[in-house]
């Protein structure tokens, strides 16, 4: 009887040492924010969904507005395979809110073979730091983008006319 009351006790410090291994010497908040933004947009550019909605918030808005489902956004990234670069990459973190501003180009195409190349100013990416699980057990805490907001109609990039 003592010996699977050891067992799990040996399990449970092993994983708890796991844990506050983990946890130390990390990279700091700044660097967390740059590294989400960056892997992101490397997925989008690839066309690969699965790494851009994992950046993403469930709650993301744009301009006020909560975006499509994450079927909409996945299959949009599949076939335009947007291309986005934010000039100024240097957040702004304030307890587990982080901001950027900066100008964003960005490049795709639509369907029927239209493109789009456009420079918007003055873009504000807010992230939050959001609860979510590393190696599918230990909860954790992860940089994901909450809400952009711009000085510009951003439906004028589908529809310029």
């Amino acid at each position: 009887m003592k010996r699977p009351i050891l067992i799990v006790a040996v399990i449970l410090v092993v994983l708890v040492g796991i844990r506050t291994i983990m946890s130390l010497g990390g990279p700091d908040d700044k660097q967390l924010v740059r590294e989400a933004l960056k892997e992101s947009i490397v997925a989008s550019k690839e066309g690969r969904p699965g790494g851009v909605l994992d950046k993403l918030s469930k709650n993301l808005t744009v301009d006020g507005q909560s975006v499509g489902s994450s079927s909409q956004i996945s299959q949009f990234i599949k076939s335009s395979k947007p291309d986005i670069e934010v000039v100024n990459t240097e957040p702004v973190v304030i307890g587990d809110e982080a901001k950027i501003t900066s100008p964003v180009k960005v490049k795709f195409s639509l369907p029927g073979g239209n493109s789009i190349d456009r420079t918007i100013e003055d873009v504000t990416l807010t992230f939050a730091r959001e609860d979510s699980m590393k190696w599918l057990i230990f909860p954790s805490k992860q940089w994901r983008l909450r809400e952009v907001t711009t000085s510009s109609d951003i439906t004028s990039l589908v529809n310029p006319w």
